[in-house]
């Protein structure tokens, strides 16, 4: 068996990846690693949508080729986005790689590493035009292991929004939706190896379906997948505001499986700003649309993303912006600085500012937010939530960490459980108090298991 360890960097999108590919090694007989230390197999699934993504799988890798330079590593594999943007670049840069794939390769993977190996032939499989074909690798399983509380499940790949700072469209190509029975075979797994809660993922999940032939739309994916039994709940990222329709917000409120949380990215709220983006919303409608929630879903915890310093971008346009964080729609947000991404439109307008301002500008709305948000979760003191218990805490080996169905997995902060009565294993939910609050995070007192 071949010791393989799999280094997995990026979004949640590249997560879903990652465990298809593991789920193909084992298939073929690959042990796999948690580290890669002593593997002999490295396989570097990399990130490439801005700059700082790339500039860090680079890193990795340049990091990586020492355990080929130690005689552990016989086999450094580079896959994912930064090849399909890069090509074969990468291999007279960095000649340790032995094999590169771009973003839909990786179910070539296995073989093509057994045949590096007897054959010592190295391999470059990418698809430069971006007119991906995904229809080989969206009906595999993923393997979630070692048993995890929640999974996130992949409903397309690419985009057709085309912003004009994004590269994602030329990375992965137009948009492409998995059939619902796919989707529902898969989830249907993941709950089977002991997944509670299923995170939808897209990169406009708000668009499924438009490309398939039935036109199924995301509510209707979201009925067949709320009949599974024993998933407890389902959770939304990426929803787009100018295609959050009635018949979303519905489900939202009335059905039970859907957690009250909802990731709407605005990115500004300027209608200058957001006309030189590409984007498809104007101001006016995105604040009805988070009024609409609001008043619907009146739990709901809403989460979005903001970029400043666009090229263009005024005093007064952030003024706006800032002003309309404080408004206080939503309970999390992220925020970065615009880059001028190599080969996109937004790279090349005029108006591009110093870093010092979009650093600055930076500082100013994550400052704003981090008030809104202590101040919200400080009101949950007292209450009683359901919180799905992950494991032990990566802090101490005396608190278990889990979610309220408020908090996404990996962005939103956690909930500790400092009085533990007995075992309560991954996947457990349980009712509890929360009683006090630090920074993002949220401490509890079990109620009962």
């Amino acid at each position: 068996m071949l010791k393989t360890a799999v280094v997995n960097l990026g979004c949640p999108k590249n997560e879903v990846d990652a465990e298809k590919l593991a789920y193909l090694l084992l298939e073929e007989g690959f042990e796999l690693l948690a580290e890669p230390d002593t593997a002999e197999i490295i396989i570097v699934n990399t990130c490439a949508f801005i700059q700082p993504a790339v500039e860090e799988a680079i890193d990795v890798i340049l990091s990586l080729t020492e355990c080929k330079k130690s005689g552990s590593c016989r086999v450094l594999v580079v896959s994912g986005c930064l090849p399909q943007r890069y090509g074969t670049v990468l291999l007279d840069e960095i000649p340790e790689i032995d094999l590169l794939f771009g973003a839909d390769g990786f179910a070539l993977i296995p073989a093509a590493i057994k045949s590096f190996i007897q054959k010592r032939q190295s391999l470059s499989w990418i698809n430069k035009t971006c007119d991906l074909d995904y229809s080989k690798i969206h009906p595999l399983s993923q393997q979630v292991s070692p048993p995890r509380a929640f999974s996130y499940l992949k409903i397309a790949e690419g985009c057709d929004n085309r912003c004009s700072y994004c590269m994602i469209p030329a990375i992965k190509g137009k948009q492409q939706s998995i059939i619902p029975a796919t989707l529902v075979s898969q989830a249907r797994k993941m709950v089977a190896d002991g997944v509670k809660e299923i995170n939808i993922i897209a990169q406009d999940i708000t668009a499924y379906g438009r490309d398939l032939i039935e036109k199924p739309t995301l509510c209707d994916l979201l009925r067949e997948l709320t009949r599974i039994p024993e998933l407890s709940r389902l959770r939304l990222l990426y929803a787009y505001p100018n295609r959050i329709n009635d018949d979303l917000i519905e489900l939202l409120a009335t059905d039970d499986r859907l957690c009250s949380y909802l990731d709407v990215p605005i990115q500004h709220i300027s209608d200058p700003v957001l006309k030189a983006m590409g984007r498809r919303d104007l101001s006016k409608d995105i604040r009805a649309t988070l009024l609409q929630l609001k008043e619907k879903v009146p739990d709901i915890f809403l989460r979005s993303t903001v970029m400043v310093g666009f090229p263009g971008e005024t005093e007064t346009d952030f003024s706006r912006l800032i002003e309309f964080i404080k408004e206080g729609f939503f309970d999390y947000l992220g925020a970065f600085a615009y880059w001028p991404e190599e080969g996109s439109p937004a790279a090349r307008l005029s108006g591009q500012l110093p870093d010092n301002v979009k650093n600055e500008r930076l500082q100013e709305v994550l400052e704003a937010q981090k008030q809104l948000t202590e101040k919200r979760l400080k009101e949950k003191v007292g209450c009683r939530e359901r919180v799905l218990i992950e494991g032990l805490s990566s802090e101490s080996e005396l608190l278990l960490q889990g979610r309220c169905d408020f908090q996404a997995p990996e962005i939103d902060g956690l909930t500790y459980i400092t009085e533990i009565e007995g075992d309560l294993d991954p996947g457990t939910i349980v009712e509890a108090e929360i009683y006090d609050t630090h920074e993002f995070d949220l401490f509890a007192r079990v109620l009962q298991t």
